[in-house]
């Protein structure tokens, strides 16, 4: 996967991130999927000394905010957690003889099963302003008109809205960004 000029962020600690299933299927539809994630997310975070400061898991991509504590590690991070991800979601279609399996299949030497797109946008916040905008965004995805998955954002189970309204009962570890940038 090509550094596609990241290596001019490199010093930077704070990124709003978004990564999608292949050709947008919906591949996270399932609880036992978006904990997949959720957990991936859990340990990356752990292995690369990252703080997350927001996230949603949606049926077909998620959003993240990861500020790095120590070395920026973002194309690192996202390629091991992409691998695992890929791997136990695969495994749990084939396990459950999910139809998916078909529509992720592609003929190619390199792999056999495609889980996710095979790059992820991201954007360096450098503004408690411009992180708190991305975090009303991510919050408010699930509510989209096209999703419709819950009528208000804390009510989304995999989503840091709810954390940022008192409840700390999270699949993912938050730390709070006021936290870091106050």
């Amino acid at each position: 996967m090509g550094l596609r000029n990241r290596n001019l962020f490199l010093g930077k600690k704070c990124f709003f991130v978004t990564t999608s299933c292949y050709k947008h299927i919906r591949l996270l539809e399932s609880d036992l999927c978006k904990l997949i994630v959720a957990n991936s997310l859990n340990f990356v975070a752990l292995k690369y000394k990252i703080s997350i400061l927001g996230y949603v898991i949606m049926p077909n991509h998620f959003h993240i905010l990861l500020y790095f504590n120590k070395e920026n590690k973002l194309s690192n991070t996202m390629r091991d957690l992409k691998k695992f991800c890929a791997f136990e979601i695969r495994k749990h279609l084939e396990v459950n003889g999910s139809p998916l399996l078909n529509w992720i299949r592609i003929a190619n030497e390199k792999q056999v099963f495609k889980v996710w797109d095979d790059r992820f946008d991201d954007v360096w916040i450098g503004s408690k302003e411009l992180l708190e905008i991305k975090l009303e965004y991510i919050h408010q995805n699930p509510l989209q008109s096209h999703w419709n998955l819950c009528n208000y954002p804390e009510d989304y189970k995999y989503s840091s809205a709810a954390f940022y309204l008192g409840n700390e009962d999270s699949v993912i570890k938050i730390t709070d960004y006021r936290d870091i940038f106050d």
